[in-house]
């Protein structure tokens, strides 16, 4: 038995974090770092040269455009588009024959990649609010489906994926990055909203599966939590020292000081999950 209740109220109290974060969107952020995390993930320069000023919003775990090989005038899908940095990217991979439509449970997020689209005379990419689990589109719309950390926060992960496989046109491909658990969580702890809905790790090959996927890859081959950027001495480690005042959702914050004592590494490990529907 599932509890909907709960799930709606983890749904709300993730949808409220990303309105605060939505809410700074606007303010200049640390581009340099944020040049030098989009390039640890495994961006080109050509990718981070897209996302131009738009990086300093990036929200990602790793890079979803490795694994999705977005081609010319293919029809894509960003779920969980945040401020709008991926959808970017795979408008600018797809061009103008194609089309990104990126889904976010935050109004705010939303509001702020359509008008970034917009200043960017971007006109193949739109954003609308809309939940991964129940998706407002007809089946076998979108030719590849992208998300970077979206998953880490669906309540129901099957319900998610399953949307994935309506959606995706008969050998449509998907690229999910997302952090995942090694090993059960204490109960006592107070762990943060994302932490406490990530999906365990040897879960995720046998639900895809069990979906209908195939091609099934779970890349495992960068999946340390600590990224080991190094970064110039006047750039500080909080989050309001590297962002003048813009909002995260955890990174800093007092309230979760106390998972400094654990290894992430050990809790968590970062993968990016591909697939395929079948043609037939």
């Amino acid at each position: 038995y599932k509890d909907e209740n709960s799930d709606d109220k983890l749904k709300a109290e993730i949808k409220e974090a990303y309105e605060k974060v939505a809410s700074t969107a606007h303010m200049q952020g640390n581009i340099r770092l944020a040049n030098k995390v989009m390039s640890r993930l495994g961006y080109t320069n050509h990718q981070i040269q897209v996302a131009g000023v738009d990086a300093y919003n990036y929200q990602g775990v790793g890079c979803p455009h490795t694994h999705a090989k977005i081609q010319p005038g293919e029809n894509v899908l960003d779920i969980g588009s945040g401020l709008g940095v991926d959808s970017f990217i795979a408008a600018a991979t797809t061009g103008e024959t194609g089309f990104v439509t990126g889904i976010d449970i935050s109004k705010g997020e939303v509001l702020h990649a359509n008008t970034r689209a917009e200043a960017r005379e971007c006109k193949n990419a739109k954003f609308i609010q809309a939940d991964m689990e129940s998706m407002p589109f007809k089946d076998e719309s979108f030719d590849v489906i992208v998300s970077n950390g979206a998953f880490c926060l669906a309540p129901d992960k099957e319900k998610a994926f399953k949307e994935i496989y309506r959606v995706l046109k008969p050998g449509g491909r998907f690229s999910v990055c997302c952090t995942t658990l090694l090993t059960s969580l204490e109960e006592q702890v107070n762990w943060p909203i994302c932490m406490r809905v990530f999906m365990p790790l040897v879960n995720a090959e046998p639900m895809l599966k069990s979906i209908g996927f195939q091609n099934i890859l779970v890349d495992d081959s960068d999946s340390k939590m600590d990224l080991e950027i190094s970064v110039d001495e006047d750039v500080g480690v909080s989050s309001e020292n590297i962002s003048g005042g813009r909002k995260g959702v955890h990174v800093g914050s007092e309230e979760f000081r106390h998972l400094e004592n654990y290894d992430m590494n050990k809790l968590c490990a970062r993968v990016v999950l591909v697939g395929v529907k079948p043609s037939v």
